[in-house]
């Protein structure tokens, strides 16, 4: 076909017919199909199947001489997608993908003949427009990706320098680090950051994420502003700006994307100035039942049965960040009726359940998980939820609580569940107090899971498993899921995660050798003796289940 420009004013069905998309009898009754619906050419053809979208767009852009957005070019540039909103992108079909230098703006269309949207959007813009074509499809995923809370990891603007004088400086400046800290936390929401991490370095601050608990970079702010940014969140949390000798909590809410979001921050000095760490509380992250976490058939019927009793103390153990305040509002779900009173106190509340009494200790006025217990007990309650045990004057209440006719729910800080009799005996506990409270523990992690988009399936036999995969797995077969990575998982080859546990029933025989000071090993050999499945097992399951892979679980259980 030649290409001169006179050639280019061929018509749509001309330039299909001509490159053997279509015949001319296909032609004919795309047009009848067309002048009966109202619809463009193009969608009729496509909606008659006589051409795919793609066959459609490559011929709009050799006719109007633009160029083609595929799905490799699904990645447009940030600052560009600001300029128009999600919701006129959205009507329009249209998406901005660049900015050049010269105050032009390359602009992604469906219809790329729809002159009344580029004059809009030259108007709202004041930018000249680039038409690029591109098909319904290729858009669609690109609006997902956009505009979805998963998705590659976008960076806010850069703070450009400003020329103005001192004063001017200063406002510009203000302003300009309101934005950039809006867009953060805003960018955090987005793609379902736990917590966003402001580092601050010689020359430099550092902005990352943690995402399905593993932290991602996401930009970095100038030296010359990073003062102001951390001033910025400090007046969120109502914290004291002029202090930065010293570390800060404090609380703020955050909009946007209207979503409302729980913030929780805290400062901690540095050598190279105040380091920020705002932890996101997304409410929807703990509305999951046990199941959804993960919880397999071979715990699941002995921590409901713990649940049901009327009395007695379940700790849920594991480190920050190991899903325990999940699991205990997944418990509290459950137990929730109108025929029981429930109590927690909890640093903070970081969900709000209605039907359920929840108190918040202050420190700082002496309001404290030991005292704010001590008057919940006399308040005649069915079951008690304690975020934390920390001390020993919190546990023995907590204790003596559950022996009293009271259902206790806690968390504490050990790497399994048969430490956690050891935690409170170092807590200098009575043991026969321990011994007859405590009704189970659950250890958890929390493992990433596979990308369901990206994940790849492989048959392990012995000839191309590994001795670690062997001794791992402990089998010489077995078809199991690896990483790969794409678009829609940070190119991690994760998305989401799940729970790994470790449940520990307190038997006869346990209490037996809680009575006698046993150690943590001696209990755990009891345990597994009688059918525990450690952390490991319950990770070596999953692998085989192709939910997770080794690497993770060995990652959260070494």
């Amino acid at each position: 076909m030649e290409s001169s420009d006179t050639s280019r004013t061929m018509r749509l069905g001309d330039i299909l017919v001509e490159r053997g998309v279509v015949s001319e009898t296909q032609l004919s009754k795309g047009l009848e199909y067309q002048w009966s619906t109202g619809a463009r050419l193009g969608d009729a053809l496509a909606q008659l199947g006589y051409a795919s979208p793609d066959q459609i767009a490559a011929a709009l852009a050799w006719q109007g001489n633009y160029g083609l957005v595929v799905r490799a070019d699904l990645l447009p540039n940030p600052n560009a997608v600001r300029l128009l909103t999600e919701k006129f992108t959205r009507t329009r079909r249209v998406l901005p993908m660049a900015l050049d230098g010269e105050g032009a703006l390359t602009l992604a269309m469906v219809n790329p003949l729809d002159v009344l949207t580029i004059d809009d959007v030259q108007l709202m813009t004041g930018l000249k427009v680039l038409p690029v074509v591109t098909t319904p499809d290729v858009m669609n995923e690109a609006f997902d990706l956009l505009y979805s809370r998963k998705g590659r990891l976008e960076a806010p603007a850069k703070v450009e320098d400003t020329q103005e004088g001192p004063s001017d400086l200063e406002v510009a400046k203000y302003d300009t680090v309101i934005s950039l800290v809006d867009e953060i936390l805003t960018t955090g929401m987005r793609h379902g950051a736990s917590d966003i991490h402001f580092e601050p370095q010689a020359d430099k601050m550092v902005v990352r994420l943690r995402v399905d608990g593993v932290l991602h970079h996401l930009m970095e702010i100038r030296k010359e502003i990073k003062d102001g940014v951390v001033s910025r969140i400090k007046i969120l949390a109502d914290m004291d700006i002029a202090d930065k000798r010293l570390p800060q909590d404090g609380r703020a809410t955050f909009r946007a994307d209207d979503r409302s979001m729980d913030l929780r921050i805290a400062t901690v000095p540095t050598i190279f100035g105040e380091n920020v760490t705002v932890r996101l509380l997304d409410d929807k992250m703990f509305n999951v039942t046990l199941e959804q976490l993960g919880m397999g058939e071979h715990e699941l019927p002995v921590f409901r049965k713990a649940l049901k009793r009327p009395w007695g103390e379940i700790l849920i153990t594991g480190p920050t960040g190991s899903g325990k305040s999940t699991t205990l509002y997944a418990g509290l779900e459950e137990l929730n009726n109108p025929a029981v009173k429930i109590y927690t106190v909890e640093d903070p509340v970081e969900r709000k359940m209605p039907g359920i009494l929840q108190c918040q200790t202050k420190n700082n006025i002496g309001l404290t998980f030991a005292s704010m217990l001590r008057s919940l007990v006399r308040s005649d309650p069915d079951i008690i939820m304690i975020g934390e045990i920390r001390d020993r004057e919190t546990a023995l209440i907590a204790t003596e609580a559950s022996l009293t006719g009271h259902l206790v729910l806690s968390t504490l800080h050990t790497n399994d569940a048969a430490s956690a009799v050891t935690r409170l005996v170092e807590m200098e506990l009575p043991v026969y107090l321990i011994a007859s409270a405590l009704e189970c523990v659950l250890a958890q992690r929390l493992a990433r899971k596979l990308c369901q988009r990206c994940k790849k399936t492989v048959t392990l036999t012995p000839e191309n498993m590994t001795r670690e995969e062997r001794q791992f797995l402990g089998v010489t077969e077995a078809v199991i899921g690896r990483a790969v990575g794409c678009k829609h998982c940070f190119g991690t080859g994760y998305s989401g995660r799940i729970g790994l546990f470790e449940l520990l029933p307190i038997d006869p025989d346990i209490r037996r050798l809680i009575l006698e000071n046993a150690t943590a090993v001696d209990i755990r050999d009891k345990a597994l003796s009688a059918g525990m499945r450690t952390l490991r097992e319950d990770g070596r399951l999953k692998v085989l289940a192709g939910v997770t892979t080794i690497e993770e679980v060995e990652r959260v259980t070494a």
